[in-house]
């Protein structure tokens, strides 16, 4: 195999994904491309690339008309809003392959594992919150349900006489739990400002119906 951007050698090396899968590449002897026969399943893990790649964006970088080693069909030029500023590379719709010029796959490399580590930052952070909040909708219902008891007894014992109010106090305080888990939702999943905003709103006022019924008007 000749490397579609100089001509040259390829090599075989092996990568490695996060979770240690190993990946067959060829890279070239001359300018340090890098071809894939085909897209890993997850992101390739930093350390594995950096032994044959040092991440740089070229913005310099050359349109080509590339042509793919395997089976010399055209090779597209990749464009997408996901990759980092500077960063090109080429894929093979026929045979899937994929051809990273120097630099190119470490900086995406790096790039995948960034958001990867971000994602799971974000995901620890909208789980702790949201056990912080069922937590206190747990303790927020037990004291308002242990009130309205209070107040129903006081209310029954003064009029010597079983009054009706508890199904709705009950019926207040499932709509209550209802709207602040609607909120919680809103607040840890919402991807919009705009929902995660609407979500504490909601929050916020339930927390008032709970203090309302826990404290009184």
């Amino acid at each position: 195999m000749k490397c579609p951007m100089c001509g040259g050698d390829f090599t075989s090396v092996v990568l490695k994904t996060s979770s240690a899968e190993s990946v067959l590449a060829r890279q070239c002897g001359q300018c340090a491309g890098i071809w894939l026969e085909r897209e890993p399943s997850e992101p390739l893990s930093g350390e594995s690339v950096r032994e044959f790649d040092t991440a740089a964006a070229n913005y310099s970088l050359a349109h080509h008309d590339l042509v793919c080693p395997l089976d010399n069909s055209l090779l597209s030029e990749v464009d997408s809003d996901d990759l980092p500023a500077g960063i090109r590379y080429w894929h093979c719709t026929d045979c899937s392959g994929s051809f990273y010029p120097k630099g190119q796959l470490a900086a995406i490399s790096k790039h995948q594992n960034h958001s990867t580590a971000h994602q799971v930052a974000a995901g620890r952070t909208q789980v702790t919150i949201a056990s912080v909040l069922v937590v206190g909708l747990i303790v927020l219902v037990n004291a308002s349900w242990r009130q309205m008891e209070g107040d129903l007894l006081t209310l029954e014992a003064s009029t010597d006489q079983v009054l009706p109010g508890g199904s709705l106090s009950f019926l207040t305080l499932i709509l209550l739990v209802a709207c602040y888990l609607a909120g919680t939702a809103l607040a840890v999943m919402g991807r919009r400002t705009s929902l995660v905003a609407m979500g504490w709103g909601v929050i916020a006022i339930c927390l008032a119906g709970f203090f309302v019924v826990v404290l009184g008007p």
